[in-house]
């Protein structure tokens, strides 16, 4: 669109191992990020108003979420240097 620019800011994907991944993509030179790792019902401010039961969802998903690159001016060769980079990863 004419006048307007991309505010992409966040590429989240889900992993099993998260904190592997992240560190085997900063050994590749890759940044990452978790947001959130201690779920919104478990951090002490909240935690009076969680709900009444587990929330496994919401543990899984901190758990499990990692933030890769993502920018309008990835360009491709870096773009295909984080996918190389997560496919590749030595996750021990």
């Amino acid at each position: 669109m004419y006048g307007c620019d991309p505010a992409w800011h966040l590429y989240v994907i889900r992993h099993v191992q998260a904190d592997a991944l992240a560190a085997a993509l900063a050994r590749a030179g890759i940044g990452s990020k978790r947001y959130y790792a201690v779920p919104l019902h478990r951090q002490p401010a909240m935690a009076p108003y969680a709900a009444a039961g587990a929330l496994p969802g919401t543990d899984e998903a901190a758990r499990t979420h990692l933030a890769i690159p993502m920018s309008p001016v990835l360009g491709r060769a870096q773009a295909d240097e984080v996918v190389a980079a997560v496919r590749d990863a030595d996750l021990g």
